[in-house]
């Protein structure tokens, strides 16, 4: 009956350990202020060092989920375009939640409109990390406040 107790009590914590070893290591909140910090630079090299080679970039729209993007090669070179092409506004993060690989976050962006007046809406968005890069990004869409 001891052994049996002593062998239940050390299979719980082996289970227990490896769980805890499928999480990223940051437990995903580093890497996603990294990756937000590095939109704000529009510094794309720092981006895809946080992007999976598989990274996605999904939009989600009532019971539709579209790939927006598949690859990081692709994320990159759309990434680079439009840090050319467009005055992107500045973008911060709250309400943080993290379930195992998963990270949701509320991301807002605020720019200056035509008339000088502040803009902002702000979107759920949840990232899928893998290995402690970005694999998936879910974006949900945007409510203008």
């Amino acid at each position: 009956m001891k052994h049996t107790f002593a062998f239940t009590i050390v299979a719980v914590s082996v289970l227990l350990l490896s769980a805890c070893a499928k999480l990223p290591s940051s437990h995903g909140h580093p890497i996603i202020e990294a990756y937000s910090e590095s939109w704000n630079e529009k510094n794309v090299q720092k981006m895809a060092a946080l992007m999976h080679p598989q990274i996605q970039w999904l939009s989600v729209k009532g019971n539709t989920i579209n790939v927006e993007i598949s690859g990081k090669s692709e994320l990159v070179e759309a990434m680079q375009k439009w840090f050319e092409d467009a005055d992107l506004p500045a973008g911060s993060l709250r309400d943080w939640s993290l379930n195992g690989n998963f990270v949701a976050v509320t991301e807002t962006a605020t720019w200056i409109d035509d008339s000088g007046a502040t803009q902002s809406q702000s979107s759920l968005t949840v990232y899928e990390l893998e290995d402690d890069l970005i694999r998936r990004v879910y974006y949900y869409p945007s409510v203008k406040h």
